[in-house]
């Protein structure tokens, strides 16, 4: 029987050796994008990869108040919400959320 094999959340393997890549460098090219360098654990291939990072869409707002707004598009899932709040609000709160208790 073999053991589990756990691997963490978005690592990338060499196209050579198929080693995890370890990210040596990245830097910033625009305040939503992010250029990274990653080179191979192995040290027989060592080579070295180079990629972007990029930040694409808004999930949901600051809760800071009076936070500037952000300039990236909202993602469907937040325009989703933000309509359904706005036809919650259309129906006057007349129909109950899940969480809402019932008046008395």
């Amino acid at each position: 029987m073999h053991a589990p094999v756990i691997q963490r959340k978005g690592v990338f393997h060499c196209g050579a050796c198929h080693s995890v890549l370890v990210k040596r460098t990245s830097y910033l090219l625009h305040p939503h994008l992010r250029n990274d360098v990653y080179v191979c654990q192995n040290p027989l291939c060592s080579a070295s990869y180079s990629g972007h990072t990029e930040i694409t869409g808004l999930v949901s707002p600051s809760g800071i108040p009076n936070a500037p707004a952000c300039d990236l598009p909202p993602t469907p899932a937040y325009e989703r919400a933000l309509a359904e709040r706005a036809l919650r609000q259309q129906q006057n709160d007349a129909q109950l959320d899940i969480f809402d208790s019932p008046s008395l």
